[in-house]
């Protein structure tokens, strides 16, 4: 891989990095790191440190101009899309609402193909799915999405730029990992759903791993019957669905709620900040919840060797966080984590801009171009 890849690589993982940092990591002298900058003059920008004595060190980062990235995330709710600045400043965006008839592979195709016609300046593109990605193909039982292939159904590679797919709590991990500079990192997305993704970087010059983990589709006991067709599912004993029926005293089957969301989200809303009013009432209807996710992510913890957890998705709250981890620790002496509230509403979105701009780099610079044409 060339130099000037190494440099933009190191500079997106570390956000600034000192020159001097710059040529130890990259192995040159600074001679060959003044023409390596100067070959990425539209890329980095330079400031200069004022120290009490002696010349001031030189702070490389990513310039603003440096790429424009497109980041759409694809949900139940909604799709909303947003265009990143190489410092990764929001410049412009676009949001639809999901319509329960648009919940297929032709209305969710339709969508995207509608917000990418208000795009026209971007150098990569990356999407990010409620659901499973597998070889670029999505699956997904909450949006109805079986093998969707949006490569080849929004014609990505007509397009001319570079291209990412993933799914939205792997964008997560990956926002994750790169603004937090951990190497191992587990998110759990919860909702209505129950996702989790496992993170583990690698090193800049190699593909990073992710484990899409079905957490909510493991077996839990019960028997309610889940969208993907089994009982006892994760996601009916510990989700929101479970603190919905306790607090309206609803009988509602799980795939008729699932399926029917929308037709909730004025008392989910109400739910899910009940702890800001009436705590207590908030840990009656949330007990059955914390108790098991406290024992999941625990035992998570052990097999991962991960001591921190990122808990994202629209049913999480600092509260909701805290309350898993002081139960998680009361559960066993062995279960020593961290539960730390995600609360970048837009984690999905940045997440897969900075998988996006990895996958720039490296296309770009894996050609003769050394500067934007």
């Amino acid at each position: 891989m060339k130099n000037e890849a190494k440099i933009l690589l190191h500079i997106l993982r570390e956000k600034k990095l000192r020159r001097k940092e710059l040529e130890k990591i990259i192995g040159v002298n600074p001679s060959t790191m003044t023409y390596l900058l100067d070959k990425l003059r539209d890329y980095v920008e330079i400031e200069e440190e004022f120290p009490a004595m002696g010349k001031p060190p030189q702070l490389i980062s990513i310039s603003k101009e440096a790429w424009h990235i497109l980041a759409i995330n694809v949900g139940r709710e909604r799709i909303r899309a947003v265009v990143y600045n190489g410092k990764g400043e929001e410049l412009e965006s676009s949001e639809y609402k999901v319509k329960s008839e648009f919940l297929n592979n032709d209305g969710i195709n339709e969508l995207l193909k509608k917000t990418l016609e208000k795009f026209y300046d971007f150098d990569s593109i990356g999407i990010a799915f409620s659901g499973t990605v597998v070889d670029d193909k999505v699956y997904s039982k909450i949006l109805k999405l079986e093998r969707y292939d949006p490569v080849k159904s929004l014609k990505l590679k007509s397009l001319g730029v570079p291209y990412v797919i993933l799914s939205d709590v792997e964008a997560i991990a990956a926002y994750e990992s790169k603004t937090t500079g951990r190497e191992r990192v587990f998110v759990l997305n919860y909702g209505t759903g129950i996702g989790a993704c496992y993170y583990e970087y690698h090193a800049l010059f190699s593909k990073d791993e992710f484990k899409n983990i079905a957490l909510g589709h493991t077996y839990f006991g019960g028997d309610e019957k889940c969208y993907c067709g089994a009982y006892g599912c994760l996601e009916t004993v510990a989700s929101d669905f479970v603190v919905f029926k306790k607090y309206t005293g609803s009988s509602i089957p799980f795939v008729d709620f699932i399926a029917h969301e929308e037709n909730y989200l004025n008392e989910l809303k109400t739910i899910r900040n009940l702890y800001k009013t009436d705590e207590s009432k908030a840990k009656e209807i949330y007990s059955e919840v914390i108790d098991k996710l406290a024992y999941v992510l625990g035992n998570l913890s052990l097999i991962l060797g991960v001591s921190n957890v990122a808990i994202y998705g629209e049913g999480s709250s600092e509260w909701l966080a805290q309350q898993i981890e002081m139960k998680s620790r009361s559960l066993s002496p062995n279960f020593n984590l961290s539960v730390r509230y995600g609360h970048v509403h837009d984690a999905v979105e940045r997440g897969v801009s900075l998988e996006a701009a990895v996958n720039y780099v490296k296309k770009t610079f894996s050609k003769s171009r050394t500067s934007k044409l």
